[in-house]
C-alpha cells in the first residue's frame, strides 16, 4: 500500500469523469475545478486505473458533473470493475438519470451510489437545483435499490432556513426505500461563498438532537469520526465540512478531474500532475506510473495538526466505504 509523505495510505481514486450537468445546484462546488474542455475516454480512465491499482488502490468512486449524462457510462463502469485488483466501484448522481440505467450499471460491476438529495418538496428542490424535477430522482432511487446497489446513500446537504425543518422527514423517506441519509455539512468554496455565508447551519445543534433518540451511536474512527445515529425512524450519518484537521488526517483518496488530472487535493489547485496529455502523447506504462507517484508525493494536508501528523495519518484503518 503506497503511502503519502504524511504517512496516510492511498486506497482509493474520485474520478471526475465528466463536468457537465444537467441540475445547476447552488452550492455546488464542481470537484474542485474549472468546467474541462475535454473528457477522457472509457479506456483512457481504465488504463490510468490499472496504473493506481498497480500502487494497492482498491476503490473507485465515479464523480461528476453528472457521471450518467455521458453515453459510455456503462463502458466506464465495466472498465474499471475489470481492472484486476479494484474491489469496489462506487458512484455519486444527482439520479435524474439513474432510473434506466441502474440495472445496466449493477450488470457492469457497479457496486453503490450516493445520490444528492437535500429535501422531498418539490417546489425548494427546483430552487436548489435551479429547475431539477424531483420524481425522477425518488424513481432513481426505489431503481437503484430494485437493481441491488447496496448501500444506496442519500446525500442532504444541509441548509439553514431551507432543509433544517425536514430532517426527520428525509430520515423516514430514506428508511422506507431501504436508503441511508448521510446529513453533510455545507462546503465554502470558490463558487459559492456568498451562499455558504448565509445558509451555513452549525451541525452540532442536529447533533446533539440525534444523540438524545439513537438508540446506538457508532463513531467510524478512520472516517473522520463520521457518526453514525440508529434511531427508531431509520439510520443516519453525519459529515461534517471538509475543511478541518480530521478529514485531512485521514484522507485517503486521490482526485482525478474530468481532463485528465491527478488532484492530490479536495482544497488546492496549484498542485495538479497531468497525465492525459502525456498519455495521449504514448506515454509508456512506467511514465504514467512515474505521473502517479509524483501526485502521491504531492498529497499535503490542506488543514495540519501542529504536530504528530504523520503519526496518527500512519494508522489509517479501513473502516467502510464513504
Amino acid at each position: 500500500m503506497i503511502r503519502d509523505p504524511f504517512g496516510r495510505p492511498l486506497k482509493s481514486l474520485r474520478i471526475s469523469v465528466t463536468s457537465r450537468c444537467n441540475l445547476s445546484c447552488v452550492y455546488c462546488h464542481q470537484e474542485g475545478v474549472e468546467k474541462a474542455r475535454s473528457e477522457m475516454t472509457p479506456e483512457e480512465i481504465q488504463r490510468i486505473v490499472e496504473v493506481a491499482a498497480g500502487q494497492g488502490v482498491k476503490k473507485v468512486k465515479i464523480t461528476g458533473g453528472e457521471p450518467i449524462i455521458r453515453r459510455d457510462i456503462v463502458e466506464i463502469v465495466q472498465g474499471i470493475a475489470d481492472v484486476k485488483g479494484i474491489g469496489e466501484v462506487s458512484m455519486t448522481t444527482n439520479a435524474t438519470l439513474l432510473a434506466d440505467k441502474s440495472q445496466a450499471l449493477r450488470e457492469a460491476g457497479l457496486r453503490r451510489v450516493n445520490v444528492s438529495l437535500d429535501t422531498l418538496d418539490p417546489r425548494i428542490f427546483r430552487e436548489i437545483t435551479k429547475g431539477g424535477e424531483l420524481d425522477r430522482v425518488i424513481e432513481g432511487i426505489r431503481a437503484a435499490v430494485d437493481a441491488g446497489l447496496s448501500p444506496v446513500k442519500l446525500n442532504m446537504v444541509v441548509m439553514k432556513g431551507i432543509n433544517t425543518d425536514r430532517i426527520k422527514e428525509m430520515i423516514g423517506f430514506a428508511s422506507e426505500n431501504n436508503a441511508i441519509l448521510q446529513l453533510i455539512g455545507l462546503m465554502e468554496n470558490e463558487y459559492s461563498r456568498e451562499f455558504y455565508s448565509e445558509y451555513a447551519q452549525d451541525l452540532e445543534r442536529i447533533v446533539r438532537e440525534l444523540e438524545e433518540e439513537a438508540n446506538e451511536v457508532l463513531v467510524r474512527k478512520f472516517m473522520q469520526n463520521r457518526t453514525r445515529y440508529i434511531l427508531d425512524e431509520g439510520e443516519v450519518e453525519v459529515v461534517f465540512p471538509m475543511h478541518n484537521t480530521e478529514f485531512c488526517a485521514h484522507c485517503t483518496r486521490m482526485r482525478i478531474t474530468a481532463d485528465g488530472r491527478f488532484k492530490p487535493c479536495l482544497m488546492r489547485t496549484d498542485n495538479y500532475v497531468d497525465f492525459l496529455g502525456p498519455m495521449r502523447a504514448g506515454a509508456s506504462e512506467e511514465e504514467l506510473e512515474r505521473l502517479f507517484l509524483e501526485a502521491v508525493s504531492r498529497r499535503e494536508p490542506y488543514f495540519k495538526k501542529p504536530l504528530g501528523m504523520g503519526e496518527k495519518a500512519d494508522g489509517v484503518k479501513d473502516e467502510g466505504n464513504l
